[in-house]
């Protein structure tokens, strides 16, 4: 009985997954709206930080370096490309930088596969799936991207992804993996600045690129048990420190200045990755004076 329960929100994710998909595929605006807001970068970023603090810290970095190298394949090739979008008459939600490839198609891909991995679970590696097709479909309900827009950014999510859990099962130490993503996912950022620096999501990721890069190498150093303690208080400290770190990075991001926007990347990454070695040292440190 307590397994049924367990799944249920699987099922209920499936379930809805399938009617989000028909309201988009039936050209419903306000279902597309809905799956668009869903199927952005920061919402994966959001919930893989979720992952990271309230789950298992090496698979939450797992899910954090994948997803950072294929919003950086996604930027960097938006900025060299400088493909258009429909007219902005037709937009029916804002939309910012060039069209090809589409960061909700490539993003949403590339969660779907490495949920489906880091689960081990059919049922809930197709909703994601369901729902990937759904946000795709909603760019082209809203009039923001063009189809090859969006095939190319699920072509690209897939495969960045597929790459992620390659070097993942080659390696098997969650900081040594995200020091290797995050080499060139770094690299590939700071392209896309030097090709569009007005364009907001470049010094954001460079700055999240530099911080997933000097918390990979702090990481490397330490001992790799506070990425998997599941003590409660870490747990609940780490998620503070780490939406900390997210609202510093807003507000930053809200200055439109690059050094700002880029400094705010960096200090959401290095809170969020560090977050759990920062709670486990404090609270060993408070448990060592308490016992003198």
């Amino acid at each position: 009985m307590s397994s049924i329960l367990r799944r249920i929100p699987v099922y209920l994710l499936f379930i809805g997954a399938i009617v989000e998909l028909i309201g988009v595929y039936l050209g419903d605006v306000g279902v597309a709206k809905i799956a668009s807001t869903i199927g952005k970068s920061g919402s994966y970023m959001v919930l893989g930080i979720l992952i990271y603090t309230l789950y298992r810290g090496d698979k939450g970095a797992f899910l954090i370096g994948g997803l950072g190298l294929t919003a950086s394949t996604d930027v960097v090739l938006k900025t060299i490309i400088k493909m258009p979008r429909p007219p902005a008459s037709e937009w029916l939600v804002k939309a910012e930088g060039p069209g090809f490839p589409s960061g909700h198609a490539a993003m949403s891909f590339s969660f779907a596969l490495l949920i489906g991995y880091l689960s081990g679970d059919p049922l809930l590696g197709i909703a994601l799936f369901i729902h990937a097709l759904a946000v795709s479909g909603s760019r082209l309900v809203l009039h923001v991207h063009y189809p090859v827009d969006v095939v190319g950014g699920a072509v690209i999510g897939v495969v960045i992804a597929i790459i992620s859990i390659m070097i993942y099962r080659r390696v098997e130490n969650a900081a040594k993996y995200l020091l290797i993503v995050s080499i060139p996912s770094l690299v590939l950022s700071v392209i896309a600045s030097l090709e569009m620096p007005n364009y907001t999501d470049s010094p954001l990721l460079t700055g999240i690129c530099l911080g997933s890069l000097v918390s990979a190498i702090i990481l490397l150093r330490i001992p790799s048990e506070p990425l998997t303690n599941n003590n409660w208080r870490i747990r609940i400290a780490s998620l503070i420190i780490s939406f900390i770190g997210l609202v510093v990075a807003l507000k930053l991001e809200a200055s439109g200045e690059y050094p700002l926007i880029l400094a705010g990347g960096l200090v959401f990454a290095l809170l969020a990755l560090l977050s759990r070695p920062i709670t486990s040292g404090v609270l060993r440190s408070s448990v060592g004076q308490n016992t003198r």
